[in-house]
C-alpha cells in the first residue's frame, strides 16, 4: 500500500512541480528586487578588515542555489507528511510540521535569505547578565533595544544578516505584492529569512511555540527600529496569523526547515568562493589525513586565497574550506520508506575526514533543529581507500556514534551498511 502512495504522490509532485515552473516570471521578478543587496553584500565584504574573506560565498549564485535545494527538500516534506511519516503532533507548547508547502513563497524566501549581508540594517544591544551570559536588552514595553548596523563591522553584519534579511523582505512589501503576493505570503517570507539562522531568530527548536514568539518579538523589534529612522517608509508585520493558527505555524516551520537544509546543502567543490569573489585553494595532500583532530589535520596544511595565493590564517576558514570542498554534492529526498532523507556525496572519505565530518555535522545541525521530526542523512563517497587498519572507516563509525549521541532523531547510513545486509 505505501508503494502504491508513493506513486501516486510522485505523480502529484510532477504536476505541482510544473505549477512551480510556471511561477518563474515571478522568481525572476523576486531576484530583480534581490539581487541588488547580494551586489552591496559583495563590496561590503571586500571592504571589511580581512574577516569578510573568512566567509563562504553567500551571493546571488548561492541564493539561486539555495532556491533549488530548499524546493527539493520542500516536495520530500509534502510526500512524507501525505504519508503520515513526518513525525511530530501538536501538543501543548509544540508545533506540528504541515505539508502544506507554499512553493512560491518558499522560493522568494530563499532568493531573499542572505539580502542581509549586505549590511544597513540593525543589530540587537548586547548585554552581560548576572551570571555572566550574553542577554539582549530590552525597553521598559518589553521590546528589544536595538543600534544601526556599522558596515565595517563584518562580524556583526554576519551575526545579524538573516535578522535584516526579514526586514528587507518588509521593506519590499509593495514589490513583492506587484509581483503577486499577499500581505500573509511576505510576512512568511520574512519570518522564514529571519528563522533560517537557529541563533539570530531565537528558533532552535522548530516545533517550539516558545522559540516562535521570540522570532516574532525580533522582528517587532527591528520593523519599530526601521519606522524609527524612516517615518516617511514604515513597514509592518502581522504575527496574529500565525499565533491564532496552528496549522498556519505548522507551515511556516516546515517552510523554515526546508530553508535552513537548502541553505546548507551547499555543492562545493576545489576553490569555491568567498563572499568577496575570491577563490580559496586546498592543496589537499598538504592536509594530514592521518591527524584524528581538526587542528591536526590542518597543521601546515597549504590553504590560499585570490590570486595572489595569500595563506588563509583564520583556523575556522582553513576548516571550513578543507571540509565543505570535499562535498560535491547533496539531495534529499523521500526513499522507499517514506522517510525524509538527506543525501551527501563525499568526494574522498580519507581525505581530512574530521574536518569533512564538521561540514556534515553542519547538516545535522539543521535536520536536529526539527526536534519532532525523524530524518535519515545518508553520506556516500565517491572514492574511500582505507588501509589494513581500517583507520577511516573507524573515524566515519565515531563519527556515527557521536552524531547519535547529539542528535537523537537522525539515522546516519554509510555504503558499507548495505553490503553488512547483503
Amino acid at each position: 500500500m505505501r508503494k502504491i502512495l508513493l506513486l501516486l504522490l510522485t505523480l502529484l509532485i510532477a504536476v505541482c512541480s510544473c505549477a512551480v515552473a510556471d511561477s518563474g516570471d515571478a522568481a525572476d521578478a523576486v531576484r530583480a528586487l534581490a539581487w541588488p543587496y547580494y551586489d552591496a553584500a559583495v563590496d561590503v565584504a571586500r571592504n571589511s578588515p580581512d574577516f569578510g574573506r573568512d566567509f563562504t560565498d553567500h551571493k546571488t549564485a548561492h541564493a539561486n542555489m539555495v532556491a533549488e535545494k530548499s524546493l527539493e527538500v520542500g516536495q520530500a516534506i509534502e510526500e512524507a507528511d501525505a504519508l503520515g511519516t513526518l513525525g511530530g503532533e501538536a501538543d501543548e507548547g509544540r508545533v506540528a510540521f504541515s505539508g502544506a508547502i507554499d512553493f512560491m513563497t518558499l522560493e522568494a524566501a530563499a532568493l531573499f535569505h542572505d539580502t542581509g549581508m549586505c549590511g544597513g540594517g540593525y543589530a540587537l544591544n548586547e548585554a552581560v547578565d548576572e551570571n555572566g551570559a550574553r542577554v539582549y536588552e530590552r525597553d521598559e514595553n518589553g521590546l528589544y533595544r536595538m543600534h544601526t548596523e556599522d558596515n565595517l563591522n563584518f562580524e556583526e553584519v554576519r551575526t545579524y544578516h538573516s535578522l535584516n534579511s526579514g526586514l528587507y523582505a518588509l521593506a519590499n512589501r509593495a514589490g513583492l505584492l506587484d509581483i503577486g503576493f499577499s500581505d500573509l505570503q511576505v510576512d512568511m517570507m520574512a519570518a522564514a529569512c529571519l528563522a533560517h539562522s537557529k541563533s539570530n531568530s531565537g528558533v532552535r527548536d522548530l516545533n517550539s511555540k516558545a522559540d516562535w514568539e521570540e522570532c516574532f518579538d525580533r522582528l517587532d523589534a527591528v520593523v519599530a527600529a526601521w519606522n524609527d529612522d524612516h517615518a516617511d517608509a514604515p513597514i509592518a508585520f502581522d504575527r496574529m496569523p500565525f499565533e491564532a493558527d496552528d496549522a498556519l505555524l505548522g507551515a511556516l516551520a516546515a517552510q523554515t526547515l526546508c530553508l535552513r537544509v537548502g541553505d546548507v546543502s551547499r555543492d562545493s567543490g576545489p576553490d569555491a568562493e568567498v563572499q568577496t569573489g575570491e577563490r580559496v585553494h586546498v592543496e589537499r595532500d598538504t592536509l594530514n589525513d592521518r591527524g584524528g583532530s581538526i587542528p591536526a589535520e590542518l597543521e601546515g596544511a597549504v590553504i590560499t586565497i585570490g590570486e595572489a595565493d595569500e595563506d588563509v590564517e583564520s583556523e575556522k576558514s582553513r576548516q571550513v574550506h578543507a571540509g565543505e570542498q570535499n562535498i560535491p554534492e547533496n539531495h534529499t529526498f523521500l526513499n522507499a520508506d517514506g522517510v525524509v532523507t538527506h543525501e551527501i556525496t563525499v568526494e574522498d572519505g580519507c581525505s581530512a575526514p574530521r574536518c569533512t565530518q564538521q561540514a556534515v555535522d553542519d547538516h545535522l545541525g539543521e535536520f536536529f533543529s526539527a526536534r519532532d521530526g525523524h530524518f535519515i542523512v545518508r553520506i556516500l563517497f565517491r572514492r574511500f581507500e582505507d588501509d589494513a587498519e581500517g583507520f577511516f572507516l573507524d573515524s566515519w563509525e565515531d563519527f556515527r556514534i557521536q552524531a547519535a549521541n547529539d542528535y537523537g532523531n537522525i539515522e546516519i547510513q554509510y555504503p558499507w551498511d548495505e553490503e553488512a545486509s547483503e
